[in-house]
């Protein structure tokens, strides 16, 4: 019997103080493919993705890698990475120095942009330069599962062309978890996508249909 290779996610209740935040939650990220997350702002994508991770301790939750229970997944070596929505990095730290931390490595690629970037401080980048190293950063980590919280945010449009492509070129390598507000860009890349709703994940089998009859797309 061959096992898929997945991180998987359920059982998850999170509440603040007599808000309920998520319940009912269900999630699979199989190795090799993109799975999006989408859903309106403040409904806990956020916090799914720091559950995932390990950062965030919900009242119950359930986090396997290949059907093994892990209670604190960022602690398993080479198995997850996460982008946070705010800045990862200190300002006064060089780029090269902490790709080199993270054993990230850019390759061929991206060798003509990383050659003007590699010795700036991340004080020094732009808000949307940042952003994209930043996200590189993570995707380009020696491990088999990444969770990137609104990597799109503050990118020019050539920036977000170009982060796709990576993305689509990186999945081959490990799972990757997405959520973003631009979420045409999102459905693009996305082979699985699920809607976060009243604290409830629904696996979408028609993205933008479903996403319009909840009024999440406009028609």
């Amino acid at each position: 019997m061959i096992v898929s290779r997945c991180l998987e996610a359920d059982s998850i209740e999170l509440s603040y103080g007599e808000r309920k935040i998520l319940q009912s939650i269900y999630l699979k990220i199989p190795f090799g493919e993109v799975t999006a997350i989408l859903g309106r702002n403040g409904c806990g994508k956020s916090s799914l993705l720091q559950i995932i991770f390990g950062t965030l301790t919900p009242a119950f939750k359930s986090v396997r890698w290949d059907k093994i229970y892990i209670e604190c997944p960022y602690r398993e070596q080479s198995l997850v990475r996460y982008l946070p929505q705010h800045p990862l990095t200190s300002s006064s730290m060089r780029v090269h120095n902490v790709f080199d931390w993270y054993g990230s490595s850019v390759g061929d690629t991206m060798k003509e942009k990383w050659q003007g970037v590699k010795n700036k401080r991340f004080g020094e980048l732009s808000g949307g330069e940042r952003r994209f190293w930043e996200t590189l950063l993570i995707l380009f980590s020696p491990v088999q599962y990444i969770l990137l919280d609104e990597p799109f945010s503050h990118l020019s449009p050539v920036y977000v062309e170009q982060l796709k492509d990576l993305i689509i070129a990186q999945k081959s390598q490990k799972g990757i978890l997405i959520t973003d507000h631009l979420y045409r860009d999102v459905l693009d890349i996305a082979d699985h996508t699920y809607f976060l709703q009243n604290g409830t994940t629904y696996l979408l089998a028609d993205p933008v249909q479903e996403l319009t009859d909840r009024g999440y797309i406009p028609e």
